[in-house]
């Protein structure tokens, strides 16, 4: 019996040790990984620090990045085991800077890599590129928080909320918006609430995945309205498939032919390894 608690404690003190926990209430650059044009985003008065992570530069054409934790995160104690749950939440706002519809929007990612020599811009949001877009092998997941159509991508709209698996092509996409519930009589009614994910406003979003029946959510709502208890999306069950053992964790944006901002203005995220 002594045996198998010294080894049940020494399974626990081990995957505690991969065990990631991290709030960033504001920005300042530490712990943080700069690809592309991401940078620390600068305030109105164009020489201080906004203490948000910015994904696309103004002055630069269909610009994007990549801002990610400094390092890898384990997802999985091996690459074919399953993931192992977590949970993340952040602020962010996507700011049109032109009255041109100049998309594209902004996604949490988990990726296997650093290097963006493959990612493109535009509606590829500096992910992926027309080359690789639908390859099993890109081992990619993201959830996009999209702010103009593209036909080829097959997107339901200029304003949605997608997960992605190694592709462009949402798998689950909904438009974008929260649910509330009420009372109407005896009776608690759901009803639904749009919102417009490129009006500049701060909106806040979860994401969290239980290992237990490999089910992903996630919920959106504006930055002052509490967690709404309904998720905007449940599923799909891919991530299994899709994560490998250790992976960098962060967010991709990209601008269009306008000038459009991708602010993240907090993030927190743990994990049950």
């Amino acid at each position: 019996m002594q045996i198998h608690k010294l080894c049940f404690l020494a399974l626990f003190l081990a995957q505690a040790a991969f065990a990631i926990k991290f709030n960033f209430d504001t920005f300042d650059g530490s712990s943080l990984l700069f690809l592309g044009d991401a940078e620390l985003g600068p305030s109105s008065d164009g020489v201080s620090r906004s203490g948000a992570l910015s994904m696309t530069r103004d002055e630069t054409p269909f610009s994007y990045g990549q801002g990610l934790y400094i390092n890898p995160i384990k997802f999985k104690s091996s690459n074919t085991s399953a993931p192992y749950s977590f949970q993340t939440s952040f602020t962010f706002s996507i700011t049109p800077r032109t009255k041109l519809n100049s998309g594209q929007g902004l996604a949490f990612v988990i990726i296997p890599t650093t290097d963006i020599s493959s990612a493109s811009g535009g509606g590829y949001l500096g992910i992926l590129n027309k080359t690789n877009n639908d390859k099993l092998e890109n081992n990619i997941m993201f959830i996009e928080f999209d702010t103009y159509q593209n036909s080829e991508f097959r997107d339901i709209s200029g304003n949605h909320v997608g997960t992605n698996f190694n592709s462009m092509t949402s798998n689950v996409a909904e438009k974008a918006g929260y649910w509330v519930q009420t009372r109407v009589g005896k009776r608690k009614v759901w009803s639904f609430k749009d919102v417009n994910l490129s009006s500049g406003e701060k909106f806040k979003a979860w994401v969290e995945f239980r290992n237990k029946d490999s089910m992903m959510t996630i919920t959106l709502a504006p930055e002052n309205v509490k967690k709404p208890k309904r998720p905007l999306i449940r599923g799909p069950r891919e991530l299994n498939n899709v994560l490998l053992q250790n992976m960098y964790a962060g967010f991709a944006g990209a601008m269009g032919r306008g000038v459009e901002r991708h602010d993240i203005w907090s993030w927190s995220f743990n994990n049950d390894a």
